[in-house]
């Protein structure tokens, strides 16, 4: 779908040139592997921005004509407006797969009113409102779960609060997979160098610009003005993918800085509330990277240092960057499932490995959160418990476990002869009468600990 977007908003070479960007974008390998919502949502991000971008292209090849009189029937009608249709369900779409979806939407919203504003259209943007109501009719269904889950957060408190450190790690995150803390000195170095060649690209690419209409350097003059359509239209396009990419960012911080002080001690932020935005981050950079190779000049001195100096400058911040995301992507091969917040790996699977679990041994997690979480990997374990002292809420994430035979409200009330606990990270064991520790087994940020009936 990215390449669907690329090429409608430049065109087919830098939409080639650009795709390794998306291929190797380390936070979206991370996150698109999980059985979540987290494959869907940049997919609905994309397809949604397509959508908007083909419905404003449509409005502005027939602006404003009159449907009414002859030949004007209700099939005609909303087949003229089929883009702005398909838009309104893909927004709906997008918010009933995860809430981070409505800084999209808002940031689509700014650029409706800003794009219209720029052409002296802003009369109309009351009527490009109208895709958004439809949207909201759409998700009313909705609303009263949301509100559930809101009431009733079947979340682990987030520690991370979205300051300076945090952004820094969102970018280290989006091109090496590591944050910030976790950075080398070469990863760093890599990063720097990425940054200086995009920079001095970048500054050519505007030089030779504007003079190269100007000095007649094209062998003909139909060539010179299908380059400059070129770099008017890239240049376009990535103004507008900077736009949908760091927007949603800037509004997410400034919600953030809103709820944070009633989240205290808790942060609010988590890098996975980046997704939904992330593919623009990495189709702008691919098409800036396509803009130096296709807009810088061959000049220069002839032989091998000639050459490979004009190679340089066309193609330095291509493969430097693509080397970058691909030893970001790389790297998750043998970091794992990293949980940044947490900065470890859980190890599930491991832990899972080595626990028995039969009629003769239990395996209890220490809370709905981890029990749901684990629950994969002990399908195959009919034996298999949460630990929870009231009742289970009847609202929110945790619903589907209000009423459930796997749910023990202490660990005495089980009558097996071994218990494996499950907690995660600086978690203690509730105390106990009938039960004694035998061993504990560490795997990641996952313990679980044996005991034994007295």
């Amino acid at each position: 779908m990215s390449m669907v977007l690329l090429r409608f908003m430049a065109c087919e070479r830098h939409a080639l040139l650009a795709s390794p960007f998306v291929m190797f974008a380390p936070l979206m390998l991370r996150y698109g592997y999980e059985i979540r919502m987290y494959s869907l949502i940049p997919f609905l991000s994309v397809l949604g921005t397509y959508l908007l971008l083909r419905a404003m292209r449509e409005d502005g090849m027939r602006p404003d004509r009159r449907r009414s009189g002859r030949g004007s029937t209700a099939l005609r009608r909303i087949a003229d407006r089929r883009w702005w249709i398909a838009y309104a369900i893909v927004v709906a779409l997008g918010m009933y797969s995860q809430y981070m979806m409505a800084f999209v939407w808002m940031t689509h919203v700014l650029w409706l009113y800003v794009a219209l504003r720029r052409h002296g259209h802003a009369r109309r943007f009351p009527r490009m409102l109208i895709p958004y109501a439809l949207a909201v009719a759409l998700y009313i269904p909705w609303i009263p779960s949301a509100v559930g889950q809101f009431a009733s957060s079947a979340l682990p408190p987030l520690k991370e609060t979205m300051n300076l450190s945090e952004l820094t790690s969102v970018f280290s995150i989006l091109t090496t997979g590591f944050d910030a803390k976790r950075l080398t000195s070469g990863m760093t170095v890599a990063l720097l160098a990425m940054l200086a060649v995009l920079i001095a690209g970048s500054s050519r690419l505007r030089d030779t610009a504007g003079s190269t209409v100007r000095s007649g350097m094209e062998p003909s003059a139909a060539r010179s003005v299908a380059a400059a359509e070129d770099r008017a239209d890239s240049g376009r396009a990535a103004r507008h993918l900077a736009f949908f990419a760091f927007v949603p960012l800037s509004l997410l911080l400034v919600f953030a800085a809103v709820r944070e002080p009633f989240t205290a001690p808790y942060g609010f932020f988590t890098i996975r509330y980046v997704c939904p935005f992330a593919p623009f981050s990495y189709m702008f950079l691919g098409l800036l990277c396509s803009r130096i190779v296709l807009g810088t000049r061959e000049t220069g001195a002839g032989g091998f240092c000639g050459k490979a100096t004009r190679f340089l400058r066309r193609w330095s911040a291509w493969l430097l960057s693509i080397a970058v995301l691909a030893g970001g992507s790389i790297g998750f091969a043998f970091q794992g499932n990293y949980i940044y917040e947490q900065q470890t790996t859980p190890q599930t699977a491991r832990t899972a490995r080595t626990v028995a679990c039969d009629a003769d041994n239990a395996v209890v997690a220490s809370s709905e959160f981890d029990y749901i979480e684990s629950l994969y990997y002990f399908r195959s374990c009919v034996n298999y418990h949460f630990l929870k002292d009231g009742e289970v809420s009847t609202r929110g994430g945790y619903a589907p476990l209000h009423g459930s035979p796997a749910q023990v409200r202490h660990i005495d009330d089980l009558d097996t002869e071994k218990v494996t606990y499950l907690v995660r990270g600086g978690e203690k064991i509730t105390e106990t009468r009938h039960y004694r520790i035998v061993g504990t087994t560490v795997n990641g940020s996952n313990k679980a600990i044996t005991l034994e009936r007295r």
